[in-house]
């Protein structure tokens, strides 16, 4: 028989990525598919961290470059990125990744704030939703609990300025 605590916590689902050899993972219910070849148009003028578009069934597509957006640098040569089409405050765009990698489930209690940075992080605090322990990575064995597991909040990668500029963008 379950516990009555564990029938009112569900598990959440997360779409783990890597990105800069670190682990990342966003909402499942917010990704709608992955991209694994598509052909991005450049846009004039459009800011490091957003390349371009992409056309999805009909549907122009903003692409999200989240390497440029942390300011990790460019990927190496080998690296095959991958779109993450997802779901942004009403909004479809695509984040563009290194790689993916599974879908884990993860336990509520075992998602911890993010810490205290200082205000000279690369990736800022704002766009940290939680970090949780990732038992059974890669080289997990080796680090005690796991490695850890940078939970991503979509819904403030972009500012509402930004957000207005893709819809004109994409309009």
């Amino acid at each position: 028989m379950a516990s009555p605590q564990a029938s009112t916590q569900s598990m959440h689902q997360v779409l783990c990525f890597a990105l800069a050899g670190e682990a990342y993972g966003i909402p499942i219910l917010k990704v709608r598919e992955i991209q694994a070849e598509a052909v991005i148009t450049r846009i004039p003028k459009a800011p490091p961290y957003m390349p371009g578009v992409i056309n999805l069934r009909g549907a122009i597509v903003p692409i999200l470059e989240l390497r440029q957006r942390f300011s990790l640098g460019s990927a190496p040569e080998d690296t095959r990125p991958v779109i993450v089409i997802v779901e942004v405050q009403g909004r479809t765009i695509g984040i563009r990744v290194d790689a993916v990698s599974d879908v884990l489930d993860l336990d509520p209690a075992a998602i911890k704030p993010p810490p205290e940075l200082g205000a000279q992080t690369q990736l800022g605090r704002e766009f940290i939703a939680g970090l949780a322990s990732q038992p059974g990575a890669p080289g997990a064995a080796d680090q005690g609990d796991g490695a850890m597991l940078i939970l991503l909040d979509l819904d403030r990668l972009l500012s509402d300025g930004e957000l207005l500029s893709l819809d004109s963008a994409t309009a």
